[in-house]
């Protein structure tokens, strides 16, 4: 079966890709047309079912026209797609508060406690504010997690703020 579209989500079936180059990246490709579907050529930031798996995900532009969804290490293993060519089935719908950032606990925590770096924090652009939470919240055991924090309340205190290898400005 093809891909179909019922009322505001997207249902397919894809093949894992492998882009080399800078960076080597494994995607599949959204099999519609993002300017006709939710009118723009840009990102476009998505949820999505991926063999059953809920994930929080971005379309993302390509030169080609076409957009991706690029499948890191973890999604790749918890949808058990391992090689070029695994077909994962998707269940696709627009993210109805893109700007959200989910916090892993103890950075909630912190941010409260921290008033000063609370403030900070929420000057961020949503997509800097993902990837700081994310590198925290994929900490593998809660004192690398609190490392992790203790690294971002250091590079606030001293104003250090290279991260992704960005100088951050708000």
């Amino acid at each position: 079966m093809g891909p179909t579209k019922k009322g505001e989500r997207y249902h397919f079936t894809a093949p894992l890709q492998r882009l080399t180059g800078e960076y080597t990246w494994y995607f599949i490709e959204f099999p519609f047309d993002v300017q006709e579907q939710f009118g723009t050529k840009g990102r476009v930031r998505v949820k999505t079912l991926m063999n059953g798996h809920p994930f929080d995900r971005a379309l993302m532009p390509q030169k080609s026209g076409v957009h991706i969804l690029i499948l890191g290490g973890d999604i790749r293993r918890q949808t058990k797609v391992r090689r070029v060519g695994d077909r994962v089935e998707v269940e696709l719908w627009k993210d109805p508060e893109p700007d959200k950032v989910t916090l892993p606990e103890a950075l909630e925590e912190t941010l409260e406690f921290m008033p000063e770096f609370g403030a900070f924090w929420s000057k961020l652009k949503p997509g800097m504010q993902r990837s700081m939470a994310y590198w925290v919240g994929s900490a593998k055991t809660e004192a690398t997690q609190a490392k992790r924090i203790a690294e971002l309340l250091r590079r606030f205190e001293e104003d250090d703020w290279h991260f992704g290898g960005r100088r951050i400005r708000t």
